[in-house]
C-alpha cells in the first residue's frame, strides 16, 4: 500500500491539473450507461406540406467499428477502411416502404483502436413519407472485413395532426460565428454534455416569442422524476424561412436557408449544470403544450476507467493515506459510489457546473497509463512506477532511453517546468521498470 503522498508531489499535480484548458463532463460512475456508443441513429423531419414530411436521418459512427488497412505500395502512415451504410424505413405493420445504401471510404492516420474510437464519421440520408408511425432500420457493413454491425431499431412518428403544422425538435449545438448555423448534436437525439445546445424547430407560426420549460431528470421507473431545471426564455425567430439539414465538412448542420412560408425557432437551454443522464424537456407556449422532448446528455470521450468503479479507486492511492483509501474502497457499492463523488467534488475547480475538469484528466491518465505501462507482470500499467508518476505529473517533457547489452535499461523522464526528473529501470529486462531516482 502506497504511503501518502508528499506535499511536493501532490501540490503540482493539483496545479496541473487546474490549469488544464480541455474540459469534459463528470458522470455518476456506473449508474449511468451514456456514454458514447458504438453507433447512433435519429430522425427529423423539418420541411413538410400538410400530408408528407421530408425525413432526415442523420447517423454517426465511431471509427474503432472500421478495420483500417494500410494500402498496398503505400509507405505513408495512412489507412483506409470501406464500409456500407444501409437505412430501411419500415410502415406500422412492418412493410418496407424506403431504403438507401451509403457507401463509405474512409482515410485514418492510424489503426490502433484506442486511437480511433476517439473519432466518428457521420452522415446522414433523406426520405419523403406520409403521416404515420415508423421503424427505422440501420445495419453497417464493414467490406473489408466482412463483418456488419447488429440491426439498430429507432421508433419514428410523424405526427397525425390536421394539417402537419410543425416539425420535430432537433438537437443542436451554435456554431462559433454563426448565427443561422448550428451543428446538430447528433448522437440519436440526445446532446452532447457539458457544451452549449439547444433546440431548432419549423412552425407555420410566427407569433411565437418566449417559452417556459421544465427539465426532469429521468431516475429509475419507481422513482420521483426530479426538476432540475424551470425557467422561461426568449427564443430565436427567423421568419418566412425554411430550414435544411445538410452534410458539411465532417459535421451535420442545420441551417436557415430561401425564402418560404415557414418559421425557424431556436429554444436555448441552459445546459451547463445538466449531470450526465437522462431527461425529459416539457415545453409550454402561451399556456398550451408545444412539445415533450426526451434527451440524454452524452460524454463521448468519457475516459473507460470511469465505466468501473475498482478500476477507478485503485490509482486513489496515489493521493489518499492509506486510512483514507481504505475507507473509499469498504462499504456496499452505492455508499463507495457516494464517497467516490464526494472526493471529486472537493477538486472542482468549477462546482457551478456539472463539469469536473480536474476528474476527467485524471481519468485521462489513468486510461492512458493502463494501456501504454502494462506488463506481463502487471497487466493494469497505472499500478505501475511510470504509470503512477504518468498520472500524477502528465506526459514528460523529454524522454531518454538508455539501452545497451551490457547494462540496466533505463528511462530518464524531465519535466522542464516542474524541473523535476525521475529515473526508472529495468533489471528483469523484460519492461518492468522501478523508480529508481527521482530529483
Amino acid at each position: 500500500m502506497k504511503q501518502r503522498l508528499n506535499i511536493q508531489w501532490y501540490s503540482p499535480f493539483i496545479f496541473l491539473l487546474m490549469a488544464l484548458i480541455p474540459v469534459v463532463a463528470q458522470e455518476k460512475i456506473i449508474t449511468e450507461r451514456t456514454g458514447g456508443d458504438i453507433l447512433f441513429v435519429e430522425a427529423h423531419y423539418v420541411v413538410f406540406s400538410a400530408e408528407t414530411a421530408e425525413v432526415v436521418i442523420p447517423y454517426r459512427i465511431r471509427n474503432d467499428y472500421f478495420v483500417f488497412s494500410r494500402p498496398l505500395n503505400t509507405i505513408a502512415d495512412v489507412y483506409s477502411a470501406k464500409a456500407d451504410v444501409i437505412i430501411e424505413v419500415l410502415d406500422s405493420v412492418g412493410n418496407s416502404v424506403a431504403r438507401k445504401i451509403e457507401h463509405l471510404e474512409l482515410l485514418s492516420p492510424t489503426n490502433i483502436k484506442a486511437e480511433l474510437r476517439k473519432n466518428y464519421t457521420q452522415g446522414l440520408v433523406t426520405f419523403t413519407l406520409s403521416k404515420g408511425a415508423y421503424t427505422i432500420l440501420v445495419r453497417v457493413e464493414d467490406n473489408e472485413a466482412k463483418q456488419f454491425s447488429a440491426d439498430i431499431r429507432k421508433q419514428f412518428i410523424i405526427r397525425n395532426t390536421e394539417p402537419l403544422t410543425r416539425s420535430s425538435f432537433v438537437p443542436v449545438q451554435p456554431l462559433s460565428g454563426a448565427t443561422t448555423e448550428w451543428t446538430l448534436c447528433n448522437v440519436g437525439g440526445d446532446v452532447l454534455f457539458s457544451q452549449p445546445f439547444g433546440f431548432l424547430f419549423t412552425s407555420p407560426t410566427d407569433t411565437l416569442e418566449t417559452v417556459h420549460y421544465t427539465i426532469k431528470r429521468r431516475m429509475d421507473e419507481d422513482d420521483e422524476q426530479k426538476i432540475v431545471l424551470d425557467t422561461t426564455v426568449r427564443c430565436v425567430k427567423f421568419s418566412d424561412v425554411m430550414m435544411t439539414i445538410q452534410k458539411k465538412d465532417q459535421n451535420i448542420v442545420a441551417s436557415i436557408r430561401n425564402k418560404d412560408k415557414q418559421h425557424v425557432y431556436y429554444i436555448p437551454v441552459n445546459g451547463v449544470q445538466l449531470r450526465q443522464g437522462r431527461y425529459e424537456m416539457t415545453i409550454i407556449a402561451s399556456n398550451a403544450l408545444l412539445g415533450t422532448v426526451q434527451f440524454a446528455t452524452r460524454w463521448l470521450d468519457m475516459p473507460m476507467s470511469l465505466t468501473d468503479l475498482d478500476i477507478a479507486i485503485y490509482p486513489l492511492q496515489y493521493l489518499l493515506t492509506e486510512e483514507e483509501y481504505f475507507s473509499l474502497r469498504k462499504g456496499a457499492r452505492e455508499s463507495r459510489i457516494q464517497k467516490f463523488e464526494e472526493f471529486w467534488k472537493k477538486k472542482d475547480p468549477t462546482p457551478e457546473t456539472a463539469m469536473n475538469e480536474m476528474m476527467a484528466e485524471f481519468y485521462r491518465r489513468v486510461d492512458y497509463a493502463i494501456n501504454a505501462f502494462r506488463t506481463l507482470k502487471e497487466p493494469n500499467g497505472s499500478l505501475t512506477d511510470r504509470g503512477k508518476i504518468y498520472i500524477l505529473y502528465g506526459k514528460p517533457t523529454s524522454t531518454e532511453r538508455v539501452l545497451s547489452p551490457n547494462s540496466t535499461p533505463r528511462e530518464i523522464w524531465t519535466y522542464e517546468n516542474l524541473k523535476k526528473t525521475f529515473v526508472f529501470e529495468d533489471p528483469s529486462k523484460q519492461g518492468n521498470y522501478k523508480l529508481v531516482e527521482s530529483r
